[in-house]
């Protein structure tokens, strides 16, 4: 019988021979792993050769639930899509909420892996229980609201549909997976795998019950925990307004990057005019994911000449406006729509667009070059059309659509300089300059360049979940916060995993999470056993890159991010990142080297990781 809150089943699909068999991982597989990006790290280090071209058939791809997705866990609702990034060389994952997740797992399954190629277009269906490929050449070039609108005249209202749009089909390196017309699992950009295998999408359709050990013990608790989580003032923020709530905030500490990092909230005086007020004037209805209480999502609609229907901008869409300098909220609005119709990350275009106007305006690309747009600094009818040509792959859009580290190699003259990344992968619209955890989680996560890996810098923030962190410290004192970092990012890699929303966890204390999974599973966890199976889950995709040959210790870090050298004006002018000292000791913390990035032996051990030993300490386990 399969762990209580799971199917029990994964489908391995091998698009090359168009076979689909069914695996049933273990018991222990489901508890030390949890789901979601965890389970999916065990299978593909299995599975998975290393150095694979990662838009090559031998690169697998999967589509995994969290053990809590479709639960009654709070915000029990995300899905995840891994695989070696095409962007950065590293392990992959993106996730996205929605309702894809909770209707993958009714279709019967906990997840899906593909590997090989199609000849041709295909579609997976998943129906309760039973999967098989089917021709997609009709919906080849579909953009994903359309297929949408298709897939639930097919197989009805209930039906979940994860997809690609044209812009993944065309293997663009920006372009992400898209669900409920606009729900993202936008980053890594597993868009482009996806468009290598020819693969349009995975359709889920079933009623399959989940079930729960001790429900009503569940529920119980769950009433209490979310008496308390209504009570946090993120959560009020993001029911009333949703991301967009932050917005004109962040950008005023300081938080949101202006100008291509380069700038300061002097230089984009009416951030208000696309933050939260503004945003709920445009919206014509409150929507939430699968079974969430916050429901911070929104349906907008604008009229005139950047006219769009559409989800409401998020908050890292917004911030795009920021880099840009652009405060028209209806072209903003026009280029969220055109992302998730073509299927492209909204956070890595929108930093590719705010990089090409740095590079017109010192001269680096001209009228020319970028077929008459004129790519100045807010301006927004140039912003939409180059969203446009880069959705499209025309025009300059051809030369931006794989991000900003290819496009600067493009360009050359000097456009690394502008061209602000991580290991390939675009940075999202938080500064490490306000919270200088940012910087070491940028770096030294697994996939990087990625805000949504929780870690020290929530309690830089204030906005870690309660109870987590009690120790007081002063941010811009850089030694001392290893051990937080640890906890912080431990936890956080579990509730993730394990598919409940960042934004339900930072409302909820620590001891929601265990009681969450032994109340679900029958096994008994432990806020000491969170944080461990945080670590081994940690530990495992970082050994992916490791046996990649990428170690990310070695990734530069760009200058702008790390005050190098600091700004002259606004609240961070003067602040320095001592971003060595916190990679340091967040190693140390970690049990892994210091020096190298590797977890320690002992270390992988300790989390029940033998297989991987041999791999990262060769010298050691040929001598036993």
């Amino acid at each position: 019988m399969a762990v209580p809150g799971t199917m029990g089943k994964i489908l391995l699909v091998d698009l090359t021979n168009r076979t689909i068999s069914v695996e049933s991982p273990s018991d222990e597989a489901y508890l030390s792993y949890i789901g979601g990006y965890g389970l999916g790290a065990y299978y593909l280090y299995k599975l998975q050769k290393p150095h694979v071209d990662p838009l090559g058939p031998e690169n697998h791809l999967g589509f995994f639930t969290g053990l809590l997705t479709g639960t009654m866990a709070p915000s029990g609702n995300r899905y995840f899509v891994v695989g070696k990034s095409p962007k950065t060389g590293t392990w992959g994952d993106a996730n996205s909420g929605g309702t894809f997740g909770p209707a993958l797992k009714a279709a019967g399954v906990d997840g899906v892996i593909f590997s090989g190629a199609s000849p041709s277009p295909v579609y997976l269906l998943v129906r309760n229980g039973e999967a098989e490929l089917l021709p997609a050449e009709d919906w080849w070039g579909m953009d994903s609201n359309d297929l949408e609108d298709r897939v639930k005249e097919i197989y009805g209202k209930k039906a979940g549909l994860a997809c690609i749009g044209p812009a993944g089909e065309r293997m663009a390196l920006l372009s992400c997976v898209i669900n409920d017309k606009g729900r993202a699992a936008g980053r890594s950009g597993l868009g482009a795998v996806m468009g290598s295998k020819k693969l349009k999408a995975v359709v889920a359709v079933g009623d399959a019950p989940i079930t729960m050990k001790e429900p009503e013990q569940l529920k119980q608790a769950l009433a209490k925990y979310r008496e308390g989580m209504r009570d946090q003032g993120m959560y009020k923020v993001l029911n009333q307004y949703g991301t967009a709530g932050i917005t004109a905030g962040a950008a005023a500490s300081g938080d949101t990057p202006i100008k291509n990092w380069a700038g300061s909230p002097g230089d984009f005086p009416n951030v208000a005019e696309i933050s939260d007020d503004k945003v709920l004037a445009i919206q014509n209805r409150k929507y939430g994911c699968w079974r969430c209480s916050i429901a911070c999502g929104g349906e907008t609609e604008v009229d005139g000449p950047y006219a769009s229907h559409n989800h409401k901008p998020e908050y890292e869409t917004l911030g795009a406006g920021t880099l840009c300098l652009n405060d028209n909220l209806a072209s903003i609005n026009r280029c969220n729509e055109i992302c998730n119709r073509q299927g492209l990350d909204t956070i890595s275009t929108g930093c590719t667009v705010g990089f090409a106007i740095e590079c017109y305006e010192n001269g680096l690309i001209a009228d020319a070059d970028t077929g008459g747009i004129q790519l100045k600094w807010g301006n927004a009818d140039a912003i939409v059309k180059i969203t446009e040509a880069i959705a499209n792959g025309t025009g300059f859009g051809k030369v931006l659509e794989d991000g900003v580290k290819r496009a600067a190699e493009r360009i050359g003259k000097g456009a690394a300089e502008y061209a602000i990344h991580v290991g390939g992968e675009e940075i999202p619209m938080h500064d490490p300059r306000l919270n200088p955890g940012l910087a070491t989680s940028y770096k030294m996560d697994a996939t990087p360049g990625r805000h949504t890996q929780l870690s020290v810098w929530t309690a830089e923030a204030q906005f870690a979940p309660p109870g987590l962190v009690t120790e007081e410290f002063d941010k811009y004192t850089y030694t001392g916060k290893g051990h937080i970092h640890r906890r912080v990012s431990n936890h956080f890699h579990t509730s993730t995993a394990a598919g409940m929303c960042m934004f339900a966890w930072v409302c909820l204390p620590p001891q929601c999470m265990a009681d969450t999974l032994t109340y679900v599973t029958g096994h008994t966890f432990t806020l000491d056993d969170v944080e461990r199976t945080g670590a081994r889950i940690a530990a495992l995709r970082i050994a992916f890159n490791l046996r990649e040959g990428v170690r990310n210790i070695d990734f530069p870090v760009p200058g702008r991010l790390i005050a190098s050298p600091p700004l002259e004006e606004g609240p961070l002018a003067g602040i320095t990142v001592d971003i060595d000292t916190q990679i340091r000791e967040y190693l140390e913390a970690m049990g892994w080297e210091p020096t190298t990035g590797v977890p320690k032996q002992e270390t992988l051990e300790n989390l029940g990781l033998d297989f991987v030993v041999p791999d990262l300490h060769p010298d050691t386990a040929a001598a036993v």
